[in-house]
């Protein structure tokens, strides 16, 4: 009960933990709720209110938030996801990543919706909480470890092997700037660096556990619409079938057609023929998959468990991995070993790295050292040429203790180039200053959406492919529909990709609000969830009555709030919503798309439509007052007035 009202959806308290003092408190979700959604909605609010200026990523006032989504531990389709936000230390600002969960169920059946931590240990610790018993239990005897180690460690010591835990490893102890926060073995809350947040408050884990419920306002109706919805993944469409087998990894031949691949740290953007036929997924997966994964709420159940019967890494037994690890270190460092991507992604599981900060800061690495950039001396006397597994391997294991030539990488490419200097700037290949994933040259929506995150780079909170050669006519128009503008999967057009974008923001907010995977979403397929869905099913549980423009107002109020955070924090300003370098100067080389050029000029024009869409300053890119205010943000205004940051 809050203020003498059920709060339904929710679980109902946020949970509050400092960990100088060791005080534990709690106040009610709805406090926030109506106004911010959840997950990184709640977080971004607390974070902006209570952060000052002067505070850094590492500093004890930073706050680390765990958000359980809001329709996290119902049935809702997809609701499997919690987040993690935080003041981060690889943008300087804005932080926040979802993760496929068990523990954020748990942390919702226990009674919280997130927990806000803050402060530092004096020594390592976990925290464990257990319905309406918080602990701040010693680490001591953690700290080192992996993060695989650490979970059968919890799971032993808390004797109960149906524990899932959040854990950080040596790269968040070592404060490597990429570090990513990992459930359980096999799952990342990766990007940003949330990782070293955590190592530097000596938070080794956070685990939970719990038995209450998660109440709905209508549960007739929510059942009824959750029916009609899992309804649509019975159907045997090709997207759902390769997804449930292979997972992301499924597109590599969808992003070889559209010269989405980011080969020699993008100096191409696809594979030699011969290099896919090599590495293709689809063949290893086939070979070596033992089992499917599932994560509660999720139709789909995209993951699954391999072990590596043959070759170098014979023996491994580990969840596959996403598509991130394909791009950003099997084919940005030209690795033709085809299991390597497995080793490669277990590995840096273990050790508590993003793959996205791994593969950034070490293909820089390889492509100066191809030009004579750096040599043997400069890496410990390691030889950096394309491919070498060996040394990728090591460079990860120096990345995450800060270790020789690892301690320069540790800081992501953008700072690497910085320290190292030479005109390496140009082959850092970042936005913000956080490694980028994303191969932007060919897909315009994507690259917009992609360089505008306030995060600092990807493609989970605005972009969306745009790049679908094989779209069927019906899709097509049920595209134009969704995003409103006439050419949809034309990627080359510059022309209402801005549009898409804005539309692309509020689904993907919404989705991490709710805690809904977005490959659940039209994103993917125009059949599935969008945000009218999304509003039905969020009414029926809560039993506020919440329309789409509803959601659409309430996410649009988040992402001026997440821009005036970077603001207040960092120096971002329009040059930070620009491409890299390479994107606008090179032509793709070779494909389907070979001698496509970014037009910097068009670039710019669409991103003037993009500020005008949202109400910023086409020069700044800082929102304007009457934006605002409109938004009910005037306090926010005022604060921007007052460091010279208002549009």
């Amino acid at each position: 009960m809050t203020n003498g009202q059920e709060i339904c959806g929710y679980a109902g308290k946020i949970l509050r933990v400092n960990l100088s003092n060791g005080r534990i408190t709690t106040e009610p979700t709805v406090k926030y709720a109506k106004e911010w959604l959840g997950g990184p909605g709640l977080a971004i609010k607390i974070l902006y209110d209570e952060l000052k200026s002067w505070v850094t990523p590492y500093d004890p006032a930073n706050k680390v938030i765990l958000g359980a989504g809001s329709l996290l531990g119902t049935t809702a389709p997809g609701a499997c996801k919690s987040n993690l936000s935080t003041l981060g230390p690889m943008t300087g600002g804005w932080a926040t990543s979802c993760c496929d969960s068990y523990a954020g169920g748990q942390l919702k059946y226990a009674g919280y919706d997130s927990v806000v931590v803050e402060g530092k240990a004096h020594n390592p610790v976990y925290l464990w909480i257990h319905n309406d018993n918080i602990e701040i239990r010693e680490a001591g005897h953690l700290w080192g470890k992996t993060t695989w180690e650490t979970f059968e460690m919890i799971r032993q010591e808390l004797d109960d092997a149906s524990l899932h835990t959040i854990s950080i490893g040596p790269a968040g102890e070592n404060l490597a700037r990429g570090a990513c926060v990992i459930q359980d073995k096999g799952r990342a809350f990766g990007r940003c660096g949330i990782g070293a947040v955590l190592g530097s408050k000596n938070l080794k884990a956070i685990v939970a556990k719990g038995n209450g419920p998660v109440k709905v306002a209508k549960p007739v109706e929510f059942m009824k619409m959750v029916a009609d919805i899992r309804a649509k993944y019975k159907d045997t469409k090709k997207h759902i079938q390769n997804f449930r087998k292979y997972g992301t990894l499924f597109d590599l031949q969808g992003k070889q057609n559209i010269a989405g691949v980011s080969y020699k740290n993008f100096q191409g953007n696809i594979l030699p023929d011969e290099v896919f036929d090599i590495i293709d997924p689809t063949k290893t997966i086939d070979k070596y998959e033992v089992s499917r994964q599932n994560f509660p709420g999720c139709p789909i159940g995209c993951s699954r468990h391999l072990h590596i019967t043959d070759g170098p890494y014979a023996g491994l037994v580990t969840e596959g991995c996403q598509m991130e690890v394909l791009n950003c270190i099997q084919c940005k460092l030209a690795v033709e070993e085809p299991t390597f991507l497995y080793k490669a992604n277990a590995y840096c599981n273990q050790l508590g790295l993003d793959v996205d900060a791994a593969g950034g800061a070490i293909g820089w690495a390889m492509e100066c050292y191809q030009r004579n950039i750096i040599d043997e001396n400069d890496a410990d006397g390691l030889s950096l040429e394309w491919g070498n597994t060996e040394v990728i391997l090591e460079l990860i294991r120096k990345i995450s203790y800060r270790e020789g030539f690892g301690n320069i990488l540790a800081e992501g490419c953008a700072r690497a180039a910085d320290i190292v200097g030479r005109d390496s700037s140009y082959y850092a290949i970042h936005i913000k200053g956080q490694d980028l994933y994303e191969t932007c040259r060919g897909a315009l929506a994507w690259s917009l959406g992609t360089t505008t995150s306030t995060r600092g780079g990807g493609h989970t909170s605005g972009a969306i492919n745009d790049a679908r050669p094989s779209a069927k006519k019906e899709d097509i128009e049920a595209a134009k529909k969704i995003y409103g503008v006439d050419n949809p999967y034309k990627p080359l057009e510059y022309e209402g990709r801005a549009k898409m974008v804005t539309f692309t923001e509020a689904l993907h907010r919404v989705s991490n609000c709710f805690g809904v995977c977005q490959q659940n979403t039209v994103k993917w397929d125009t059949e599935l969830l969008n945000l009218s869905n999304m509003a039905e099913l969020y009414s029926a549980a809560t039993g506020w009555e919440t329309s789409e423009e509803d959601l659409r107002n309430i996410t649009t109020k988040q992402l001026n709030l997440e821009k005036a955070f970077n603001l207040r924090h960092t120096g971002f300003d329009r040059k930070d919503d620009l491409p890299t370098p390479r994107d606008l100067n090179e032509p793709i080389a070779s494909g389907n798309l070979a001698g496509w050029k970014m037009d910097e000029k068009k670039y710019n024009a669409m991103l003037d439509e993009y500020y005008d869409l949202h109400g910023w300053d086409r020069q700044t890119s800082f929102p304007k007052r009457e934006t605002l205010v409109d938004l009910g943000l005037g306090d926010v205004a005022d604060d921007l007035e007052k460091i010279g940051k208002l549009g």
